[in-house]
């Protein structure tokens, strides 16, 4: 069963065995992902706008951005594990 079918079965109660658990990681599975996309634009944002030239700082700076939007879709990807895991 893939992400999206667990998602509609899910809003229609239809098999749903642990309904907190998928309410609570659906919730999560949002705000993971709209902190990701916040901080992936954040990031583009800083880079198109950067008046200075680039130096090794700034570059670390944006990496670490980067890894932290990786860490938040992770947790995102985790979430849609267990939402998948509420019909099995």
């Amino acid at each position: 069963m893939g992400l999206i079918e667990a998602l509609l079965l899910g809003i229609q109660f239809k098999g749903l065995q642990k309904p907190l658990v998928f309410f609570s990681m659906l919730i999560a599975l949002v705000m993971f992902s709209v902190f990701g996309i916040g901080i992936i634009w954040a990031l583009i944002t800083s880079i198109a706008t950067a008046e200075k030239e680039i130096t090794l700082q700034f570059l670390g700076a944006s990496f670490g951005m980067l890894v932290i939007s990786c860490v938040f879709f992770g947790l995102a990807w985790v979430c849609g594990y267990f939402i998948k895991r509420c019909f099995e």
